[in-house]
């Protein structure tokens, strides 16, 4: 037990906190840390409390909870946002009240939209939301870029139902999907090569070209992926690791090899390589209309998690 004040660092932490009642007596909660003077319990409740009466708290260390599960909703939903942000990383940043601005040139969706993080939950998200939306429209306009935002669900609804009020128009749903990795050797179909490589190659972005990409890439440290045949780079997929996850983006199959199994051998591959790169638990986005490869990811261990919307002011 501890008598310290509660490390705000570790927010998102779960923790038991023993008060003491000024009246006389103890009592105790168990949660998530939120805040400085609230938790999320079991049930996705929160429970405020006042700091000044803490008498001891102590952080719960638990076993490393499969994908999907263990805190609340909310709390699983914005550390996913997270991740994605810092394995999809823009170019540029500016958090403003509880809203992250990101821009990279207007490429990709998750590049250039406004994410709402935990500050703005705490606060209430629609708290001063005309002088953000501004400042948002501002940040756009001088980059001659949509405002967009991506609003995960339910976490978000709120604050999607005003942006759907003033005009927004949804461009993408999509769905969250997660996975728990365990050791798998994969089998690359009979006359195809994967390779690996911690550097973006020509042929690599070939498969699927994206003018400007590069500085995304770039952004952070990932694992590249090229299914080969015949020395012709056919599909690709990328992995990046933050906090024992592993995000995959860019799985795409060239249109001339598609219907051959290829798309569900490259993710396969995927996945066995963040595992033996320390990850435990994947994640990826998939628009909610791909039937096909929804099918795929559910047939290597996927399941849905959250949906999420790309909601584009016009």
């Amino acid at each position: 037990m501890d008598i310290r004040p509660l490390p705000l660092e570790r927010i998102g932490q779960r923790f038991s906190i023993r008060l003491h009642d000024p009246a006389g007596g103890y009592r105790d909660v168990v949660g998530h840390l939120k805040t400085a003077s609230s938790l999320i319990n079991r049930k996705g409740q929160e429970i405020t409390f006042d700091p000044e009466q803490i008498f001891v708290w102590r952080e719960i260390i638990e076993r490393p909870t499969l994908a999907g599960k263990g805190a609340p909703l909310t709390l699983r939903v914005l550390e996913l946002d997270q991740i994605c942000n810092l394995t999809w990383p823009a170019t540029e940043n500016l958090e403003n009240s509880g809203w992250l601005l990101r821009a990279a040139g207007g490429v990709t969706n998750r590049a250039n939209s406004v994410l709402p993080l935990v500050a703005n939950l705490e606060t209430g998200p629609l708290t001063d939301f005309v002088e953000k939306l501004k400042t948002a429209q501002d940040f756009y306009n001088k980059r001659n870029l949509p405002t967009i935002f991506q609003v995960a669900m339910p976490t978000w609804q709120v604050l999607a139902d005003k942006l759907r009020s003033i005009g927004a128009v949804e461009t993408i749903h999509g769905n969250t999907m997660v996975a728990d990795l365990t050791p798998a050797k994969q089998i690359v179909p009979a006359g195809y090569q994967i390779l690996q490589s911690s550097q973006v190659s020509d042929e690599w972005l070939a498969v699927q070209p994206t003018p400007g990409i590069e500085k995304i890439l770039l952004g952070c440290s990932a694992t590249y992926l090229t299914l080969v045949k015949d020395g012709l780079a056919i599909a690709t997929c990328r992995i990046a690791l933050a906090k024992g996850w592993s995000s995959l983006t860019r799985v795409y199959v060239h249109q001339d090899f598609r219907g051959l199994g290829l798309g569900k051998a490259i993710v396969a591959a995927a996945l066995e390589a963040s595992f033996e790169q320390g990850a435990t638990k994947a994640l990826l986005q998939v628009e909610a209309s791909n039937a096909i490869a929804i099918g795929v990811y559910e047939s290597l261990g996927f399941n849905f998690h959250h949906e999420y919307s790309y909601l584009e002011l016009t």
